[in-house]
């Protein structure tokens, strides 16, 4: 027995050993960074905001490469099929999540294909309507809503994008009869709502912001707990005695299977960091995000978790990618 305690003590410290060269010598390349958006959106943002304290904390460039496409599966895609070695990692936001719910013939498994790195960042949603719209609250909106059952719509950036599962949750916790209409992306379906094609949209904050400054468009509720200091007269949906509105934005970092754990550990470290840089929390502040940074194992659970929700959800309400 005593020989065996050595053979074990001797193998985990040998072990251990293997895990700190494994993490003093990564990366030993530059880090790409797949976001599987065009540039400019809100993920492309994020992004290339931590790029420059990503590269300075881990001593390699960081590139970022926009692979949009397929609801975000073309270049979620690209990473899972990387060598999984911390040099290629996804930025993924809600489509992630909602997708396997969504998708029979992924060319990936979500839970078996990826590792957890650390969530990112999540932003509240606010339930927008054209301003010319006769309603100044949530409750008259669900009030007209549930007398003329049918008539109003919502506009969305896709199917599976967060736009459209905050309006499809909305129609499930209130029993509104609202059709829904997808776009091509967040612009034409904001264009849609500021020029009245749509009655209804869920947008981020900072993508409203000007809008309802000019009074183009009127803002009745926000997801979260909270209300955002970016429009603080706005008020959370559970004030208003809606619940079930666990709609938030949520973005994610994550590295192919198989990546070893002295690389999953290091970019975590070197995220963390990013994420403290008071240049970045300042940016991200202006946009009214809140950063997440977790431990991978906290993430994983989530990632599983949230995965797990929004594939019931989508079973119960139907939803089809069409």
């Amino acid at each position: 027995m005593k020989i065996l305690r050595t053979i074990s003590t001797a193998l985990s410290m040998c072990l251990f050993a293997c895990t700190a060269a494994v993490a003093a010598d990564f990366p030993t390349r530059p880090v790409k960074v797949v976001i599987p958006y065009s540039a400019g959106g809100t993920s492309d943002i994020l992004g290339r905001l931590v790029q420059g304290p990503l590269s300075e904390n881990l001593g390699q460039s960081v590139i970022i490469e926009n692979k949009p496409g397929g609801a975000s599966v073309i270049g979620t895609s690209q990473v899972a099929r990387a060598t999984p070695d911390g040099h290629t990692i996804l930025f993924a936001d809600l489509a992630l999540l909602v997708n396997p719910g969504l998708m029979a013939d992924l060319p990936y498994d979500t839970t078996k294909d990826f590792r957890a790195i650390t969530g990112f960042a999540k932003a509240p949603l606010v339930l927008l309507i054209n301003g010319d719209l006769p309603f100044n609250s949530l409750p008259e909106l669900i009030d007209y809503a549930k007398k003329n059952p049918g008539k109003l719509n919502f506009g969305s950036g896709g199917y599976g994008s967060s736009t459209h599962i905050a309006g499809e949750l909305f129609k499930k916790v209130t029993g509104l009869d609202i059709m829904h209409v997808p776009f091509q992306g967040v612009a034409p379906a904001m264009t849609a709502i500021l020029s009245g094609q749509v009655e209804i949209y869920f947008g981020g904050t900072t993508t409203a912001l000007q809008h309802l400054r000019e009074k183009r468009l009127k803002a009745l509720a926000i997801t979260g707990n909270q209300r955002n200091t970016l429009i603080p007269d706005v008020p959370t949906f559970k004030e208003q005695s809606v619940d079930g509105m666990n709609a938030d934005t949520y973005w994610g970092v994550y590295a192919p299977a198989g990546t070893p754990d002295a690389a999953i550990v290091r970019l975590n470290q070197a995220f963390e960091a990013a994420m403290k840089d008071p240049k970045v929390k300042e940016r991200v502040d202006q946009f009214g995000i809140e950063l997440i940074h977790n431990s991978p194992e906290e993430q994983d659970k989530a990632f599983r978790q949230m995965v797990d929700y929004w594939s019931r959800f989508i079973k119960e309400t139907g939803i089809k990618v069409q």
